[in-house]
C-alpha cells in the first residue's frame, strides 16, 4: 500500500480552533492568523468521512507518480497518509495521527464537506473513512521523523518516504501504528542522574515514592530523560527534560481519590515563578496498581488545567508563628 507523510501544525484535536486548541508551528499564516486547512483534519462529516488538509507551498500538485499513480491521473486510492507536526514545545517532527486507505488528489479539492467545517466550504486534499483514520494524544506523540540532515523532510511539506535510506525505518512505523500505546513501553528508557528516591516503611513515603515512580515512568516513556530533585529543596521534585524544553515537575501523591492538595510556600513561589514550566503531577491511588490515576496540570490562561480541561481553585493559606514575648 503506498504511504506518504505530510506535514501540518500541531493541535491537540484537530477539530477546529479554539481557546484551548490553538495550530502552531505551520509557517507564518498560522502563526499570524491561528488558523488553517488542517484545524478540521480529524473532525468526522456527518456521512462518516474525514477530509485531510496540506498546505503546499506555492499551490504546487502532490507528484502522485511517486507513489504509484499515473502521471495524469488526478487522484490515487488506498493511499495511507502519516501526518506529521513540529512539537512546539520540545522541537522535533512527530507523527500525530494517519488516514488510512485514502484517497489522495493531486491537486487542491475545494467543495462542501457535510459537518466537517460549520459554515462553509473548505479545502482538503485527502478523504478517507474516519474508522481508518487515527490521531494520537498530544502527550503520546513519540514517533520522531529523521531530520533533513539525516534524509528527513526538508521544507516542503511533503515527504515521498520511500526514498529514505533505512529500510527499518518503515517497519518501526508499521508496528508503532498498529499498537501506538503499547509501542511507547516498548521503546528503550533513557536515563540520567540523580539519586533514586529511597522507599521507606511509612505510610507516606511509601505513597510518595510511588507517585514519583509513576510520574517519572510517564515522562521516560514519552522520551523525557527523568532526574529525581526532591532532596534538594528546589521547590519541584523531578526535572524532565526533551530537546529544548525541561518541566519542573512537582509531584503530590495520594492514597485515596484526589479532592486537594497543599504546596508548600517554597512550591508555591516556584509554581508562579516558573508557570511556564512548571507541572503539578496528582497521582491519586498511589499504592493501587489497578486504580493508579495521574493528572498533569499546567498553566495556561490565568488557570491550572489538565488536559480534559479541569480547572482548579486555588486557594492560598496564610499562616503564622506564635512565640514567646
Amino acid at each position: 500500500m503506498p504511504i506518504i507523510f505530510l506535514r501540518i501544525a500541531w493541535m491537540k484535536h484537530y477539530q477546529g480552533v479554539t481557546s484551548n486548541d490553538i495550530p502552531t508551528g505551520a509557517g507564518s499564516y498560522v502563526e499570524e492568523n491561528h488558523d488553517g486547512g488542517e484545524v478540521y483534519n480529524f473532525q468526522p462529516s456527518r456521512d462518516g468521512y474525514m477530509f485531510g488538509y496540506v498546505h503546499i507551498q506555492d499551490y504546487r500538485s502532490i507528484r502522485l507518480e511517486r507513489i504509484g499513480a499515473g502521471k495524469d491521473d488526478d487522484f490515487i486510492e488506498g493511499v495511507n497518509i502519516v501526518y506529521f507536526a513540529k512539537n512546539p514545545q520540545t522541537g522535533g517532527q512527530y507523527v500525530i495521527g494517519w488516514h488510512n486507505k485514502a484517497t489522495l488528489y493531486r491537486k487542491e479539492q475545494v467543495g462542501e464537506v457535510k459537518g466537517a467545517r460549520v459554515n462553509g466550504r473548505r479545502e482538503y486534499r485527502a478523504k478517507a473513512r474516519a474508522r481508518n483514520c487515527k490521531l494520537i494524544p498530544d502527550d503520546d506523540r513519540v514517533f520522531e521523523l529523521p531530520s533533513s540532515d539525516d534524509g528527513g523532510p526538508g521544507q516542503s511539506n511533503v515527504w515521498y518516504v520511500e526514498e529514505y535510506h533505512d529500510p527499518k525505518y518503515l517497519n518501526k512505523l508499521e508496528e508503532y501504528i498498529k499498537d501506538p500505546i503499547h509501542y511507547i513501553h516498548r521503546t528503550p528508557k533513557k536515563g540520567r542522574g540523580g539519586r533514586p528516591w529511597q522507599k521507606d516503611v511509612e505510610l507516606k513515603k511509601k505513597v510518595e515514592s510511588a507517585a514519583m515512580d509513576l510520574v517519572s515512568e510517564y515522562f521516560t516513556a514519552r522520551k523525557f530523560v527523568v532526574e529525581y530533585r526532591h532532596t534538594e529543596n528546589l521547590g519541584w521534585d523531578l526535572e524532565a527534560t526533551l530537546r529544548k524544553q525541561t518541566l519542573l515537575l512537582e509531584v503530590k501523591g495520594l492514597s485515596g481519590e484526589f479532592y486537594a492538595v497543599e504546596l508548600t510556600h517554597n512550591e508555591y513561589d516556584n509554581s508562579k515563578r516558573n508557570k511556564k514550566n512548571y507541572r503539578l503531577c496528582i497521582v491519586s491511588f498511589a499504592l493501587d496498581k489497578t486504580k493508579q490515576k495521574l493528572d498533569i496540570y499546567y498553566h495556561k490562561d490565568g488557570n491550572w488545567k489538565n488536559n480534559n480541561n479541569q480547572v482548579l481553585k486555588v486557594v492560598p493559606i496564610v499562616s503564622a508563628k506564635f512565640q514567646l514575648n
